[in-house]
């Protein structure tokens, strides 16, 4: 390659460079901020006096009286979302981690979609916390005061990391799902969620994902860190779901 060919082939790659930072640093998402039809699919919660809401409450109140000091230590460990809370149950170390810069970086753009979307849903119900509403019900977490309920944003984003993973290590998914389950039944361990609220998180997260799918960069990011995944974990590449 001679001087000149060279000299151009900085410049374009140091443009690509400059154009990659400005997407990163400009947080671009993968869905449209406003997305009707996934509000749309939502039926509204009960209402707090009716009988539904009333069950759900006892079941969260016999969580609390059967609740261990290990529960809830348990809990209070999940009740961040942090990728390497799945680790485990991909056959990883989370202490000692493989670095997997490509995962982490689709898993924070998957997240804050889904965060949005969420929180969409949450300011139309206005659905209030369980705490809220039976005095008896004492969180055993204390970062959710004055936060809506209805979807779990925490039941969403685990639900979203089983489906982004599993899609790359469909021999986990059995472990991811289980996994899923229990991060959001941490928050009916700790009385800040209704089950139905859970439910209608893991119904956010099978949708959003779904739509993702269909957009050509959540595709070239996913089939590069399935890549890196599978290499870490010692197995051969395979086609995504």
């Amino acid at each position: 390659m001679n001087t000149r060919a060279r000299w151009f082939t900085g410049i374009a790659l140091a443009a690509a460079a400059a154009v990659w930072w400005w997407i990163d640093a400009d947080g671009t998402h993968f869905l449209p901020a406003e997305e009707p039809a996934f509000i749309s699919q939502f039926a509204a919660p009960s209402a707090p006096d009716s009988a539904q809401t009333r069950n759900e409450l006892a079941r969260l109140l016999s969580l609390q009286q059967s609740r261990s000091d290990a529960d809830v230590a348990a809990a209070r460990a999940d009740r961040k979302t942090e990728l390497r809370r799945f680790y485990g149950a991909l056959g990883l170390d989370a202490d000692n981690p493989p670095d997997l810069p490509q995962l982490e970086r689709l898993a924070e753009r998957v997240e804050d979609d889904v965060r949005i979307h969420v929180r969409h849903v949450k300011e139309h119900f206005r659905r209030l916390r369980p705490y809220e509403i039976e005095p008896r019900l004492k969180p055993c977490i204390d970062n959710v005061r004055g936060d809506l309920s209805y979807p779990s944003g925490h039941a969403a984003y685990a639900w979203s990391m089983a489906y982004l993973l599993e899609s790359m290590v469909p021999e986990r998914k059995p472990a991811l799902e289980a996994r899923a389950t229990e991060f959001a039944r941490q928050r009916m361990v700790c009385g800040v969620h209704f089950p139905s609220d859970l439910a209608a998180g893991k119904q956010a997260a099978e949708w959003l994902l779904k739509e993702m799918r269909l957009h050509p960069e959540f595709s070239m990011e996913a089939a590069a860190a399935a890549a890196e995944l599978r290499g870490a974990l010692g197995l051969p590449l395979a086609s995504q779901r």
